[in-house]
């Protein structure tokens, strides 16, 4: 099984959006970080580059972003397959909002390898928001068990 958590507590404004692309390359053992329409590699650019596409939406103030956790379980045993596991599962928003992934390395009680994705709130085609609720959530799972092979747990936190 796999867990999905999504993380809603974000209201530290743009100080979060920097703080959480900061946590994904120094906050444990990051085997793998990528990202979709942003750069990577430098995750201070990454922050900018989100914040520049809220700015031109004129969407400066609400969440900057959805925080999603998924965490595999001990069927994805090393990390060949936990990198190519987090990349299609992080493709799953790429084709309108800015993402960046890490995946970590950490024994857990079920779980070795789980992973961050950081969605600017915000997509860059047309400046709608992105909304954490049900129906949405929902629709990420299904793509997330379809990807994984196995039964998907979600929950908020």
């Amino acid at each position: 099984m796999v867990a999905v958590k999504v993380i809603r507590r974000t209201d530290g404004g743009v100080s979060y959006l920097c703080n959480a692309c900061r946590y994904l390359e120094n906050g444990e053992r990051a085997l793998q970080i990528g990202g979709y329409g942003v750069d990577a590699q430098h995750l201070e650019h990454t922050c900018h580059q989100m914040l520049c596409v809220r700015k031109y939406f004129h969407k400066v103030s609400g969440d900057p972003l959805i925080h999603f956790i998924i965490s595999y379980d001990k069927s994805v045993n090393d990390p060949v397959k936990a990198v190519t596991l987090s990349i299609c599962i992080a493709a799953y928003f790429k084709d309108a909002y800015q993402v960046i992934w890490c995946l970590h390395e950490k024994e857990r009680e079920n779980s070795l390898y789980h992973m961050h994705i950081v969605v600017n709130s915000v997509s860059y085609l047309d400046g709608k928001m992105f909304h954490s609720g049900y129906a949405e959530v929902s629709a990420f799972c299904g793509y997330v068990e379809k990807a994984a092979g196995c039964h998907v747990r979600s929950y908020f936190a």
